[in-house]
């Protein structure tokens, strides 16, 4: 049993994972040494790992480091999956968890994991426990947030929905270009990648996954624990 702590771009996400299964989890903007104390008070851990795209207050660090055995996720730490990648140093500790977590549940198939958050991660793991490699793009908000930084007249909208195929507004055609352009990407990749890895499954994860699930096919599947769950089997690999 280990609390797996995932620092995202936006939000933060504490579980506590044993055995590959979530027994608890917490989604926050901020982590406060308090939820730290009361999540222990419901479960005994004693290992914690910490996977980091944004920045965790130090204050924090030195609360895990004196109480707890702390392992951060960093480009040193020994990971229980080969990295076939020209630039490991630069790989996102996310992307690597995420596929660590997709291999682990289902270590007989090979796996397409498509994080769609702030970016959009598209990672493809073998199961000869390889990962070979992976593109990002900018995510639905990012795109909306761009074409208002980057133009003079573009206003910033909220995004849309996925049921209307063209925009009446200029409004509804920027919601559209990001949500109806975001969905055309990823189905776009998945057909592609079905074809050069007969077999692949894939799982969809990350704050935005299931917004865009319902418009999959069944064989296409949702995990938003992928990351916890992997970060759960880096620390477990790194304990034996």
């Amino acid at each position: 049993m280990n609390l797996c702590i995932d620092i995202g771009n936006s939000f933060a996400k504490l579980a506590i994972v044993d055995n590959n299964k979530v027994l608890h989890k917490d989604v926050v903007q901020k982590i406060y040494v308090s939820l730290i104390k009361e999540i222990k008070k419901k479960y005994d851990f004693e290992k914690v790992i910490v996977g980091a795209s944004g920045k965790l207050p130090k204050s924090i660090m030195h609360h895990l480091d004196r109480n707890y055995h702390l392992l951060v996720l960093n480009t040193s730490t020994k990971l229980p999956i080969e990295i076939g990648y020209k630039t490991p140093d630069t790989l996102g500790r996310d992307r690597i968890a995420a596929v660590v977590g997709a291999n682990a549940l289902e270590p007989e198939l090979d796996h397409c994991v498509i994080d769609i958050g702030t970016c959009i991660t598209f990672d493809v793991i073998l199961k000869s426990k390889l990962f070979v490699g992976g593109n990002i793009s900018p995510g639905v908000e990012l795109r909306l947030k761009s074409m208002n930084d980057y133009t003079a007249r573009l206003p910033l909208v909220k995004r849309g929905s996925l049921d209307q195929l063209l925009g009446e507004t200029t409004e509804e055609a920027l919601q559209n270009g990001a949500t109806i352009g975001t969905l055309l990407e990823i189905e776009s990749f998945i057909e592609r990648i079905k074809q050069k890895y007969k077999g692949i499954r894939t799982t969809l994860t990350g704050g935005d996954a299931d917004f865009f699930a319902k418009k999959f096919d069944s064989d296409i599947f949702v995990n938003p624990n992928l990351v916890l769950i992997g970060l759960n089997e880096i620390m477990n690999f790194n304990v034996q």
